[in-house]
């Protein structure tokens, strides 16, 4: 398809939508105008300079108008990058009673497409018709580039065409009361884009990138619905309306660590002690779009306290160490019990390890001091002070004998007081995990770090010292709610998170990825089947109430990794999946009969 297809006679001979045709037909169907306050400052033409009114530039903008008052007739959006240049442009654009789907890389100028049919099982993708007057308009193309041109976070952002569209906007929403101003507005849009795409090269930066190459074949590159799937194509910032097709199969594109400490690292430095706390997961760790979020919250705003709850094995610890090793920052961790007091979440007592012997020390008599006193005085504290008199050496002697008895009264205590790793964690740029907080007997015990968590953020310790929570300092408390022995949160503790993130159980498919990942192990087909055998007995323990029981990503991996060393694929269940999700001996043998024997005998 070549770029002149888009503007050639044929399509300027096509009808216009209404209004705008009614108006054309009160000037004998002239689609021109030679009018300067008609055309765009993108025509730099002197003699016989005139803007054409383009049908399908105009019948591009009001579907987008349609989309944005709440019609399902298109939705667009971009895919952007970590660093928040639009990679692509995404749209969808109901014609024909068919969605259209359509991608626009501004770097090259290049598009992919399709027609969505949805009445094949699963959905399929076709080619979009070559662009031709017997064939299709192309008029989806014109709206993507529309799109680009109002949509302000890519470079392709043009202000002429965004306040003309605003004003066609208005009079869309109004009923189209000033028809003077609409079909200048219309005008001015339509030279605009014509300008900016055949003159892109002359024009400059606001020229639209266009690939005439690209675009010359018989018909567009197909976007195929594994692409979407994949995630290759998958808008993550939505501009208008709503995607159906994208949504669908809409696939974050997931970052290494090492990809992520790009932006996010913050290069400090600290002592060796301290460094060694810095988490060492392997740098193609993926980092997780809820870990991204808390990554992005503490980049661009003061917030520094999070909260995530969610199953066993989903990734809350996990991801409390990759936001520590993106950062840069060491990672502590304070784990809570039912027992856990408010004084453990400050400090503890912990047995003085550091007791000395009791040592026999000689005091000077009252004839030493009288006869030689800077002797007497070297004998207590080892200082020689020649000429010293007897009043003088007498206090400093008295006060080294204090002294001395307070230091070894200090070393004598059978106690000393060690601050918690959450104290610890506030004196310095790091990342400090409270595991179980809901584990705690009193649901209030954890308000005792209420000033340490909000704007305040110190907390004086049992020796009167004040703490100041470090500016840097990332509190991310980590919990199940939904557990047997969980208790409710407290709610002034809950209103000091900037952010809460309630994980969903893993599905088949993250299952399937993550153990591959971890295990090393690739049989796709049989980890798929052993995936949905452990969901089926998590919903078993569910429907049932088994107390005690449990079935989550953990167990599904503890099976794998026993499948790897036992040849015996039923006791490796028996020992991991099943050995876990009840205490009851009756209950496991009727999960072994439902979910495991009937899939796996004849394997063994």
């Amino acid at each position: 398809m070549d770029i002149t297809k888009l503007f050639e006679n044929w399509q300027i001979e096509k009808t216009l939508p209404q209004p705008f045709q009614k108006e054309v037909d009160k000037k004998r169907g002239v689609k021109y105008s030679t009018d300067p306050q008609y055309c765009s400052i993108h025509n730099k033409i002197t003699r016989g300079k005139k803007a054409t009114l383009y049908p399908g530039v105009i019948s591009a903008i009001l579907k987008l108008l349609e989309a944005e008052s709440g019609k399902e007739v298109a939705a667009a959006g971009t895919q952007t990058g970590k660093n928040g240049d639009v990679i692509y442009y995404c749209l969808e654009y109901v014609k024909e009673e068919k969605r259209r789907v359509l991608t626009y890389n501004p770097k090259n100028g290049q598009f992919k497409g399709g027609i969505y049919d949805e009445s094949d099982y699963g959905g399929t993708i076709r080619f979009l018709p070559e662009v031709r007057q017997d064939s299709d308009d192309g008029e989806e193309f014109l709206a993507i580039l529309a799109y680009a041109s109002i949509e302000g976070k890519g470079n392709l952002y043009n202000l002429e065409f965004r306040s003309q569209y605003e004003k066609l906007k208005a009079q869309f929403q109004s009923g189209w009361p000033d028809r003077e101003e609409m079909m200048r507005a219309a005008y001015i849009c339509s030279d605009n884009l014509y300008q900016r795409i055949i003159d892109r090269e002359w024009i400059g930066e606001d020229g639209i990138p266009f690939d005439n190459s690209h675009l010359s074949n018989e018909s567009v590159p197909c976007l195929t619905y594994n692409m979407i799937r994949s995630g290759v194509y998958s808008p993550n910032e939505v501009g208008i309306g709503k995607f159906l097709v994208f949504e669908k199969t809409n696939i974050r594109m997931e970052y290494e660590i090492a990809e992520m400490q790009k932006t996010y690292f913050l290069n400090l430095r600290f002592p060796d002690e301290v460094k060694r706390l810095i988490p060492s997961l392997p740098d193609q760790y993926k980092v997780g779009a809820d870990a991204e979020k808390i990554l992005r919250a503490v980049a661009k705003t003061p917030v520094r306290t999070f909260m995530i709850t969610g199953s066993a094995g989903v990734g809350k610890s996990t991801d409390a160490k990759i936001i520590a090793q993106v950062l840069g920052v060491p990672y502590y961790y304070f784990t809570c019990g039912p027992n856990t007091d408010e004084m453990e979440l400050i400090a503890s007592m912990v047995p003085n390890t550091s007791r000395k012997s009791v040592q026999n020390v000689r005091y000077p008599l009252f004839e030493d001091m009288t006869m030689d006193p800077a002797t007497a005085l070297n004998e207590v504290s080892g200082l020689y002070e020649s000429g010293i008199g007897q009043e003088e050496a007498f206090q400093k002697i008295l006060e080294a004998v204090f002294q001395k008895g307070y230091q070894s009264a200090k070393e004598e205590k059978d106690f000393s007081m060690v601050e918690s790793s959450i104290i610890e964690a506030c004196k310095r740029p790091s990342v400090i995990e409270i595991q179980e907080p809901t584990l705690m007997e009193r649901s209030a015990t954890l308000a005792r770090l209420n000033a340490l968590l909000d704007d305040t953020a110190s907390i004086e310790l049992l020796n009167g010292e004040i703490i100041n929570r470090h500016p840097e300092t990332i509190v991310i408390l980590t919990t199940n709610m939904n557990y047997i022995g969980c208790r409710q949160f407290n709610e002034s503790v809950l209103s000091r998170m900037g952010m809460v993130q309630h994980r969903e159980d893993m599905s088949v498919s993250q299952m399937v990825n993550r153990a591959m990942r971890k295990t090393g192990f690739q049989d796709d087909v049989l980890l798929r089947k052993m995936a949905e055998i452990a969901v089926q007995i998590r919903e078993h323990i569910k429907n049932e109430e088994i107390r005690g029981g449990i079935c989550e990503y953990r167990e599904y991996e503890d099976w794998v990794w026993s499948c790897m060393i036992e040849s015996n694929i039923l006791e490796a269940a028996r020992d991991t999946v099943v050995g876990k999700a009840s205490m009851e001996a009756s209950e496991r043998e009727e999960i072994m009969d439902v979910y495991i024997r009937p899939y796996f005998e004849e394997a063994v």
